[in-house]
């Protein structure tokens, strides 16, 4: 019995192992989507800037400078956009020719939490037909059936003396 849920386990790692690349997709695709939002911003602010015969910085300097709170606010407000977009760029740049074999780990060090989430929450599976996706299915497998082992060596099972 305890050996079937073992299978049972490394098989449910080697099924949620095959849908990596398929996140990574989708994933992939919503970061696209991100940075195009934030790029249209962007370029609003920079229009806004120009109209006021400014550089982008000396434009948001200005609203971070004032005395105001709520305009401060904004100013800080586009900082972020702006350092979001640079982020997001360097996450698209990263995963979009990563190799099947640093998938796993590109993913886990260039995740952007809120895109993630969403993500996961619309993630469609997909039928894992490439090398990427087989490869993550026996490493899923490989570590499912790793995993259960290792645990069990840490408690050993204790024969019971019959007399």
């Amino acid at each position: 019995m305890l050996r079937s849920l073992h299978i049972a386990f490394a098989l449910l790692c080697a099924a949620l192992g095959s849908q990596l690349p398929a996140f990574h997709d989708q994933y992939l695709q919503r970061v696209g989507g991100a940075l195009d939002e934030l790029s249209q911003q962007i370029e609003a602010l920079d229009a806004r800037a120009q109209e006021a015969g400014l550089q982008r910085y000396d434009y948001i300097r200005r609203f971070y400078d004032n005395s105001d709170t709520v305009i401060q606010g904004e100013g800080a407000a586009m900082l972020a956009t702006i350092a979001r977009q640079k982020r997001l760029q360097e996450v698209e740049t990263r995963l979009k020719d990563v190799s099947w074999y640093m998938l796993a780990v590109e993913l886990v060090f260039h995740l952007e939490p809120d895109i993630a989430l969403n993500t996961a929450k619309n993630f469609t599976p997909a039928i894992p037909l490439s090398i990427s996706g087989f490869a993550h299915a026996f490493f899923g497998f490989f570590f499912g059936y790793l995993i259960p082992s290792a645990i069990r060596s840490l408690f050993p099972r204790k024969e019971i003396v019959r007399g």
